[in-house]
């Protein structure tokens, strides 16, 4: 026999405790049961593209159509979108995608991740909709954790395949990311980048979008076709370059490059125009994401390559 719910689509804040902060969602049950799944945009304030993609999805989303719940957060961190901040929040200096699974008595960011955290806890997947921040480059990838049990990589690999985003990584995780959070308490979960440089991109938010739809048809939230699957090898290498001093940053390499082990792929000049320090590539394998600033920091990260 079949269960039929009243199909409802409820919009509100969740207010985070001891701020100012609310975070918009929109909540869609529909009309027959079935699995949650959890959408956020906006983790980093400057990567239009998530934001405005879950923005549209959960306006657009009709839940007479939906077999399950849809719980979508659009603006997760509306301190750096506000104040138009790269990768941190104004209110106390960090990043949101480092600090899940939060702290409820935690700074204004800590505060934010558990509120998130709770919203997952009613959640059976989640996809985390990225793109590049306000000085970042990149191609479109997607990312899930290789924590959790074997069951959960396995459900995170196939949902990285179903959104349809041609570069996939396997990923240790970085220390406090969403999709590390949501792997370690069992949830399985992506975080899908697409867009670039600060910009609300409307080919980097029908990626998206295209993404999410697949994603609900290949988690039996509705009926439809995925189409065909991601079916490039995972890439397991993922290697981060952060600069070794403060100065110019003049890139050599483009997101989308495949490169070598050893070439060349930045210089760092000083302030008269000399270098100082050229960055050799770690691997062979493809560069997903570059930063574009000219300014840059020891420590800043330059670019990342990837590869099987």
């Amino acid at each position: 026999m079949t269960t039929t719910l009243q199909a409802t689509k409820m919009r509100g804040y969740f207010d985070v405790p001891g701020t100012e902060i609310r975070l918009p969602y929109t909540d869609v049950q529909g009309v027959a049961p079935g699995p949650t799944l959890l959408v956020t945009g906006g983790v980093h304030g400057g990567e239009y593209p998530g934001i405005e993609s879950a923005i549209r999805f959960a306006r657009d989303l009709d839940p007479n159509r939906v077999k399950g719940r849809v719980l979508v957060i659009h603006l997760s961190n509306p301190p750096a979108f506000f104040a138009k901040r790269q990768y941190v929040s104004p209110l106390d200096e960090k990043n949101l995608n480092r600090v899940f699974p939060g702290d409820p008595d935690g700074s204004p960011t800590e505060r934010v991740a558990a509120v998130i955290m709770e919203a997952l806890a009613q959640a059976d997947f989640w996809v985390d909709l990225h793109g590049g921040d306000i000085h970042e480059a990149l191609v479109p990838f997607t990312i899930y954790s290789d924590r959790g049990g074997k069951e959960v990589v396995r459900q995170a690999e196939a949902m990285a395949r179903a959104y349809g985003i041609e570069h996939i990584l396997e990923s240790s995780s970085i220390a406090g990311g969403s999709y590390a959070a949501a792997a370690e308490q069992g949830i399985p979960a992506i975080l899908a980048e697409s867009g670039q440089v600060g910009q609300l991109d409307e080919e980097a938010v029908r990626v998206h979008l295209s993404g999410l739809q697949r994603l609900m048809v290949h988690l039996g939230l509705w009926e439809g076709e995925v189409g065909s699957r991601v079916a490039e090898p995972i890439m397991r290498r993922f290697a981060w370059v952060t600069s070794p001093k403060s100065g110019f940053f003049y890139r050599v390499i483009r997101p989308g490059d495949h490169v070598i082990a050893g070439q060349v792929g930045a210089v760092i000049h000083d302030a008269f125009g000399d270098p100082i320090a050229e960055i050799p590539v770690p691997q062979d394998g493809v560069v997903l994401f570059t930063v574009t600033s000219l300014a840059i920091n020891a420590g800043d990260p330059l670019f990342a390559v990837a590869a099987p």
